[in-house]
C-alpha cells in the first residue's frame, strides 16, 4: 500500500501497516534516529506534573498499573504508555484508564510523520513518539511510561523524567541485551536521570547497576530488600520503607514485590499514602494476561510469564497460594516464541504440571512450532503431551477435557494469552 493511499485513508489499520513498511528490523537499539524526530517535534517533554519512566525484565506492567489505579483513585489525571499490547494497538496508551482511540492516534502518527522529514523509524520508535506527542497533548498530572527493551538504548530513554524504575532482572532478549546480569543490568540502569531519584526493585545487589546510580548521581538510590521490603503473613502482608509502614494488606497473585515498588514511587511522587486506598487498589488491580483469573468454578488461570525469571514466580504461586495449591491437578496450554531459553523455562514446571497441551500460534514468525515444543518437554520426562494443530485448539480441547478439582493454565507469551483469552470471550 501506498504512503498516498495511506494518508488517503486515514484509518488506523493503514497507519499500522505503513509503520511496519519504513524500517526492516523490529528491533533496531540505538537514540540517533528517534531523538532527531524527537528534537523536531518536541516531544521530549511530556508537559505533564511528574514523569515515572519504568524499565525491567518483567513486573513492568503492574507496577505501573497500581500506581496508576491509586494516582487515579486520588482524581489524579493520568496517561500510560506501554507495550506490547494484548489485543488492540490502542491498549498502548491508556488516558485516566482508558485506552486512546483511533482518531488520537491517527493524528499523533500524522504529527510524527510530518515531523521525521525523512528519518527512518522503527515501528517501536515511530509508535513511541506518537504516544508520547499523544500524551503531551492531554497535559496530564502523571505519566508512566514503559520501556520497551533494556533501557540505554529503548527510544523511551529520550524523554525528561522525574523518577527511573528497575522492577527486576533476569536473562532475556540476551541476543541484544547481553548474555549475563551485570550486562543486563547495565543496560536497564542506563535510564537513570541525573539528581532524580533511582527505585531497583530487584533484590539482587548487581554490580553494574549500583554503579550506574554513580555515574548518573542519582539523588537517591532506593533498593528492595535493603531499603523497601515486604513481609509475607499467612494471610496478610507488611510493607515498610523508612518509618512508612502499611501492615496486615490482603494477599493478591500479582508479586508484592512489584506492589511494594509502586508504593515507593508514589512516595517519591510526593503522594501520601492511605492504608484504605491501599487496600482498596489491591483488591480491585487487574491487567489482563497477569495472573489473571479466567473463570473460579473449574478454576481457570492465564499468565504472560514467558522467561524462565517470571515462569519461576508463576511456579512458586501454584505451590504456595492457598487456592492455586488446592487444586487436584493442574493442566497446562502452552506456546513459546522461538528465542526464549524454552527448556529451561519449561523444566521450572515439570513438577507441578500434570498435563500439557501444545498448538501452534497461527501466523506467528516468532513462535516456536509445536514440534519443538512436544520434544523438549518430552526430552524432560513430560509424558502426558497433547498436541493440537493451533493454540486455540489445543485449549478447547483442554477445557473439554478439564475436572472440575484441576486447575487450567495458559501461558508462555502474549501472543499465546491473547489466543486464548479471545477463545474465552468468543
Amino acid at each position: 500500500m501506498s504512503e498516498q493511499i495511506i494518508f488517503k485513508s486515514q484509518s488506523l489499520p493503514d497507519w499500522l501497516f505503513y509503520l511496519e513498511s519504513q524500517h526492516t528490523k523490529e528491533i533496531d537499539l540505538g537514540l540517533e534516529r528517534v531523538l532527531t524526530v524527537a528534537d523536531n517535534a518536541k516531544v521530549r517533554d511530556l508537559q505533564a506534573k511528574k514523569v515515572v519512566l519504568v524499565a525491567g525484565t518483567n513486573g513492568k506492567g503492574t507496577t505501573i498499573r497500581f500506581i496508576e489505579q491509586y494516582l487515579l483513585a486520588l482524581g489524579k489525571t493520568v496517561g500510560v504508555y506501554s507495550s506490547p499490547h494484548m489485543f488492540e494497538y490502542n491498549e498502548r496508551v491508556r488516558i485516566n484508564g482508558e485506552s486512546a482511540s483511533d482518531q488520537d492516534l491517527i493524528d499523533a502518527f500524522s504529527f510524527i510523520e510530518h515531523h521525521r522529514q525523512g528519518t527512518g523509524l522503527s515501528y517501536f520508535e515511530f509508535g513511541t513518539l506518537a504516544g508520547f506527542k499523544l500524551l503531551q497533548s492531554k497535559q496530564l498530572d502523571y505519566v508512566l511510561v514503559e520501556v520497551g527493551l533494556g533501557g540505554r538504548l529503548d527510544a523511551t530513554n529520550i524523554l525528561n523524567h522525574d523518577v527511573s524504575v528497575i522492577t527486576s532482572i533476569g536473562l532475556d532478549h540476551i541476543d541484544w541485551l547481553g548474555d549475563t546480569i551485570e550486562k543486563i543490568g547495565f543496560e536497564k540502569a542506563g535510564i537513570f536521570n541525573q539528581g532524580k531519584p533511582a527505585i531497583v526493585g530487584e533484590p539482587a545487589k548487581i554490580d553494574s547497576i549500583i554503579e550506574q546510580g554513580k555515574v548518573h548521581q542519582v539523588s537517591e538510590f532506593i533498593q528492595f530488600g535493603q531499603d523497601y521490603l515486604f513481609e509475607q503473613k499467612s494471610d496478610k502482608w507488611n510493607f515498610s520503607y523508612g518509618d512508612i509502614c502499611f501492615n496486615d494488606l490482603p494477599n493478591i497473585l500479582i508479586p508484592k514485590q512489584n506492589i511494594s515498588t509502586s508504593l515507593v514511587t508514589l512516595i517519591k511522587l510526593d503522594i501520601q499514602l492511605e492504608q484504605t486506598l491501599i487496600e482498596q487498589t489491591l483488591m480491585q488491580l487487574s491487567l489482563p494476561g497477569r495472573m489473571q483469573i479466567v473463570s473460579m468454578q473449574p478454576l481457570t488461570m492465564v499468565d504472560v510469564a514467558h522467561n524462565a525469571h517470571a515462569v519461576n514466580y508463576l511456579r512458586s504461586m501454584l505451590l504456595n497460594d492457598s487456592k492455586l495449591k488446592s487444586v487436584s491437578s493442574v493442566c497446562a496450554v502452552i506456546a513459546m516464541m522461538k528465542d526464549k531459553d524454552i527448556k529451561e523455562t519449561l523444566q521450572l514446571m515439570t513438577d507441578v504440571v500434570d498435563e500439557w497441551y501444545v498448538g501452534d500460534l497461527e501466523g506467528n514468525g516468532r513462535a516456536a512450532s509445536k514440534e519443538y515444543i512436544a520434544e523438549t518437554l518430552s526430552s524432560l520426562g513430560q509424558t502426558n503431551v497433547t498436541v493440537l494443530p493451533t493454540i486455540k485448539q489445543a485449549w478447547q480441547s483442554a477445557c473439554a477435557n478439564q475436572n472440575k478439582d484441576s486447575l487450567l493454565l495458559g501461558f508462555g507469551s502474549f501472543y499465546t494469552v491473547a489466543d486464548i483469552l479471545n477463545q474465552v470471550e468468543n
